[in-house]
């Protein structure tokens, strides 16, 4: 029968094996519209992937306006549900989270993270959520706000150095500093002083975990290719850089056998007193997947350690830098804030605790810049089992992604959504908003743990600075 063919049999094979790998690359990109789902063109293999090169947040944007909010897109071949209506939000966030109780997770990115918070599902996550919760706490915050407060007094110290300088300065890097040394104190007891020492290997580890890059060959082979994740680890390559991981491993098992060479209630309890407090070494062993489970294993402790210690330095670092970026291209905003602390400092001995939650417009400055510029532009969701939202049809297993940025830039929700104009947050502009309208730490109860303490960080070292200087732009 090959004989009678017009073509040679391995120009048939050829064209089969080209047939069929079309279709494997294209075949996943009926999903949207078996739903009835807009979404924009997806290109073989890479499905909207390359169109991150303009930024995600854009790519987000672009799509949110022109498909009305719900939209889906691909990431390789892999379908995302993106969902901007507040209404949809809340059910999926809050009313449904038993059915989207879990985020997105990548093979490849080890054992140590594999068991932090931003990972762990289900009952696992709820365990080690409650363990960790309590370190945010009113007392816990007010018990911290000395440390806080110290590591502020630090970072105007140096600022006044600058200034008899008379040089230019980087304000990312001392706002990275700053907040290295409160998440070191606060969390773990250790004094880093990276604000006179900001090459610090502390620092520059935490810098190369926020070193991300769309284009990287690593990035790409796990968005395409997920499944190839765990491969990729055993072969040696891991989502996060090694050396860093391994330099905040050693940094956790120091800072724990600190704490077994001192007695017993010498130290404040911090978060890593209390994931040790909860530590259960029943955990440690193999524990049947449906068994009851009660505190926390030793790799969950060092999972979330890690990943709090991380977490603290860059997302805050970058909202104080970005305000007082906003403080100096608006001068007339940043007088209201001084007259704010001068009134308050006329009423008060000093800027303590209970002080800097008494200044309503520098928190309005702070809330506005995290609307600009939310430290995480989009977040997301797994759906556990088929599921009916408000009419939308979302299949199980479907990555669900909200978009902070987009929503945070609607003109219908934020008039002049570029403009930068903290009386969008009095008191009684947000109650007659939607709260789903602003989203900067996430929404419901897998929201940011840290988000209080990162409110203090940023109100500590704004009103400190202020009161003693004003920041103008130069020409970098």
């Amino acid at each position: 029968m090959l004989d009678l063919l017009p073509f040679s049999p391995t120009w048939v094979l050829v064209g089969l094996c080209v047939v069929l790998v079309y279709l494997y690359m294209v075949w996943p990109y009926s999903t949207f519209k078996k739903l009835g789902i807009p979404n924009p063109k997806p290109y073989p293999l890479f499905g909207n992937y390359l169109e991150y090169g303009k930024g995600a947040n854009l790519f987000d944007k672009e799509c949110y306006e022109k498909y009305n909010k719900v939209y889906g897109y691909f990431e390789g071949r892999t379908p995302n549900l993106m969902v901007g209506d507040l209404e949809l939000i809340k059910e999926i966030t809050v009313k449904e989270i038993n059915k989207f109780t879990n985020r997105r997770t990548f093979d490849g990115q080890g054992d140590i993270f594999d068991n932090a918070l931003t990972s762990l599902k289900d009952t696992d996550w709820k365990r080690v959520r409650s363990a960790i919760t309590p370190t945010f706490s009113s007392g816990k915050l007010k018990q911290m706000a000395a440390q806080v407060e110290r590591c502020a007094d630090g970072l105007v110290a140096n600022l006044a150095e600058n200034q008899k300088t008379g040089m230019e300065f980087d304000m990312k890097r001392l706002a990275g500093a700053f907040t290295m040394d409160v998440i070191s104190s606060t969390g773990f007891g250790v004094d880093v002083d990276s604000l006179h020492n900001p090459d610090h290997p502390l620092v520059t580890s935490a810098k190369s975990f926020f070193e991300f890059n769309f284009y990287n060959p690593m990035i790409i082979i796990l968005f395409l290719f997920p499944s190839l994740g765990g491969i990729l680890e055993r072969l040696g390559f891991t989502f996060f850089s090694k050396k860093a991981l391994n330099y905040f491993s050693e940094a956790v098992d120091t800072a724990v056998s600190m704490r077994g060479s001192e007695p017993n209630g010498t130290r404040p309890v911090d978060l890593l007193q209390l994931l040790l407090q909860a530590h259960n070494e029943e955990l440690d062993k193999k524990v049947p997947n449906d068994a009851a489970k009660h505190g926390i294993s030793s790799i969950e402790i060092k999972g979330n350690a890690i990943i709090m210690w991380v977490a603290g330095y860059e997302t805050t670092a970058n909202t104080l830098s970005l305000t007082t970026y906003n403080l100096a291209l608006h001068p007339e905003v940043q007088e209201k804030v001084h007259a704010e602390i001068a009134a308050l400092l006329e009423k008060r001995e000093k800027l303590d605790y209970e002080a800097v939650n008494d200044l309503p417009y520098l928190d309005m400055c702070i809330s506005e810049t995290l609307r600009m510029y939310p430290a995480a532009q989009r977040f997301d969701r797994i759906c556990k089992e088929d599921t009916e939202v408000k009419g939308l049809h979302i299949p199980a297993g479907m990555i669900v992604n909200i978009p902070v940025y987009a929503i945070h830039y609607d003109a219908e929700l934020w008039p002049e959504p570029e403009k930068f104009k903290p009386e969008r947050f009095t008191k009684e502009e947000k109650e007659s908003r939607d709260p789903y309208a602003y989203l900067p730490f996430g929404s419901g109860p897998r929201n940011c743990v840290g988000m209080r303490l990162a409110q203090l960080e940023l109100k500590f070292a704004l009103a400190k600075m202020l009161q003693k200087f004003r920041f103008v732009t130069c020409d970098k």
